[in-house]
């Protein structure tokens, strides 16, 4: 099973790549194309590269995915990063709010016994009508897989 995010989002993150970028390349035509300040020129010299990574970052999150079997989880986050692990190294997995806010956003947080806890890149249920409709099903059926794999692996373990 593998989710990527739903087509609201997937437009959301292109609108802003396109913007950052957008706003990256004339920021960088503006500098190079007539006389500025030294102050001038430092503010674009440290907005250009911030724009140009913000971009890239939204343009990214557009290939992330979740994937998932009877195995194992993986995903890629942003800028490329990969992450797999096996559902018996995975202590929990639950849906919670991002912060404290009222307003704040619900992640599936998968936490490994080792590595600590990670927030899934692509299975969050933000507020509002970027909401993805289909989030709690999503998050209902990663759950029940990693409790029908951990109970599975109990049972047969408790079994020998």
């Amino acid at each position: 099973m593998t989710h990527r995010l739903p087509p609201a989002q997937l437009r959301r993150q292109l609108i802003f790549s396109t913007l950052f970028l957008a706003g990256a390349g004339y920021l960088l035509y503006a500098v190079f194309s007539r006389p500025t300040t030294s102050g001038g020129a430092a503010y674009a010299g440290l907005c250009i590269p911030m724009l140009a990574i913000l971009g890239i970052a939204q343009l990214n999150a557009v290939f992330t995915s979740v994937s998932f079997d009877q195995r194992e989880i993986w995903w890629t986050g942003l800028l490329g990063f990969r992450k797999r692990f096996a559902w018996s190294d995975v202590a929990n997995v639950e849906v919670v709010k991002k912060s404290d806010r009222a307003n704040a956003p619900e992640v599936v947080r998968v936490t490994h016994r080792v590595r600590g806890a990670y927030d899934l890149p692509v299975l969050f249920g933000l507020p509002g009508t970027w909401r993805d409709p289909a989030f709690e099903a999503k998050a209902a059926h990663l759950i029940a897989t990693w409790r029908a794999v951990t109970a599975a692996a109990e049972s047969a373990a408790a079994d020998a």
